[in-house]
């Protein structure tokens, strides 16, 4: 808080610095390394970190497949103003006494940082692409800490001083959607449809060569050597060089039901059997059980690849299957007998009912102009070659009121925070010393 008649700290010595004799200033002939762009009540935002902010929003961006459609200058403009904000905000919180879990924090940026190796493919592929933006990984890690730890005291903030006024009645969320009627969702139609599988499988000799693999990394945890120094060595996983450690997941995060089901099987400190994915073998560790029963796992990865040989291997069977169904077999029989897909092979290829919008662009695709009771043609995913069967198709529906009322109501009290909120900062502008500095 700015006490009348007294300059912040940081002002004072940065117009002591500015005003310095020339000769003094001349002796040790400084360097510019960085400059302050702001000071928020005597905390200063510095060039460097309005550098780091722009380059993370043109990162996400890119991580979520958006453009940025404004100037350079207009995005250097919000993400100061953000910045200003954020300080703003702690401030408050921290005039209240608030603070923010620092574990909790660390464990969301580990988080981060294994989708966005993910999304670049490995860890080396992300330090260059922080490279080429100027960071370093450890500068994305204290940046991305910051981004989380605002985003906590902003939730301690509303919660304390904005939510506990903020009242929505009825009438005002029926108003809502009568005034938005042509933006209000539509429930898609939905399909039941049946189908079969051909995976594509790969060749005895790279099948051999994983198993062989597999036998190597079970000698060497047998022989006492440790889960992570394995795996930095026999992984081929984005997250081998930090000793294989995936993170925390809770149940149904991961992208296969046979992971999910060993994590959550296995005891502290177990190592599972191998587990066969549609990307590979895994061999999971158990490292830590959290609070909810979130488990904290590490793995050795091991990817399965596939040649165009084995492509087409699969492609015959399937067009195969579709040629006894187009001559009189019945789906089911065919399905029973050929399909790898256990989960409809045992109830003769009948998957069930799904929305539209729930499946894939490519099975969308393929089933949008069949009629019921037809084939598609054969579709090749990641897991395999695919034909359906359209055993029913329902026509979707505008939601009612009722049905959307309890989304509706958080959309507007979300918008009633908002608008409290702003007019909250706004506040805090005149409450707290704020010194932009021009150029």
């Amino acid at each position: 808080m700015l006490i009348q008649g007294r300059k912040p700290l940081l002002a004072v010595l940065a117009t002591l610095l500015l005003t310095a004799p020339q000769a003094v200033r001349a002796q040790s002939e400084p360097q510019l390394v960085d400059r302050i762009v702001a000071i928020v009540d005597e905390e200063a935002i510095l060039q460097s970190d309005l550098d780091r902010e722009v380059e993370l929003y043109r990162m996400e961006k890119e991580y979520a497949g958006e453009s940025i459609d404004v100037d350079a200058e207009t995005v250097r403009r919000e993400m100061l103003e953000r910045l200003v904000e954020s300080k703003l905000i702690i401030a408050s919180a921290r005039q209240a006494d608030m603070t923010v879990d620092d574990d909790a924090i660390e464990q969301s940026v580990d988080q981060k940082i294994d989708q966005f190796v993910e999304h670049f493919g490995s860890l080396e592929n992300l330090k260059r692409e922080l490279e080429r933006s100027g960071m370093t990984l450890g500068d994305y890690r204290n940046r991305m800490g910051s981004q989380l730890r605002d985003q906590q005291y902003l939730r301690l903030v509303v919660g304390k001083f904005i939510r506990p006024d903020i009242e929505v009645r009825e009438d005002e969320v029926r108003e809502y959607y009568l005034a938005n009627l042509d933006q209000m969702p539509v429930e898609p139609d939905s399909l039941t449809i049946a189908n079969i599988l051909i995976p594509v499988q790969p060749s005895i000799e790279v099948r051999q060569a994983v198993q062989g693999e597999v036998q190597k990394i079970q000698e060497a945890l047998a022989s006492g050597r440790a889960f992570a120094e394995v795996a930095r060595e026999f992984s081929k996983g984005p997250n081998a060089q930090r000793g294989g450690m995936v993170g925390i997941v809770s149940p149904g995060d991961l992208f296969d039901e046979n992971l999910d089901r060993a994590v959550f099987a296995m005891t502290l400190g177990q190592v599972s059997e191998p587990v066969v994915s549609s990307r590979g073998v895994h061999l999971m560790r158990l490292d830590s059980i959290q609070e909810g029963n979130r488990r904290a796992i590490s793995q050795v990865f091991l990817p399965i690849e596939v040649t165009q040989a084995d492509v087409d291997a699969a492609e015959a069977s399937i067009k195969t299957a579709q040629a006894r169904i187009e001559v009189g077999e019945p789906f089911s029989l065919v399905a029973a007998e050929m399909s790898g897909d256990p989960a409809s092979s045992r109830n003769g290829g009948v998957l069930g009912t799904f929305k539209l919008e729930d499946l894939s662009p490519q099975f969308q695709e393929a089933l949008a102009e069949v009629a019921v009771g037809e084939l598609t043609e054969p579709v090749l995913t990641p897991g395999g070659w695919y034909i359906f069967k359209l055993l029913e198709r329902k026509e979707g529906h505008l939601y009612t009121y009722d049905e959307l009322k309890a989304n509706l109501r958080q959309v507007v009290e979300n918008t009633k925070i908002e608008e409290k909120l702003s007019a909250y900062v706004q506040e805090l502008r005149t409450r707290f010393f704020i010194d932009e500095k021009s150029g």
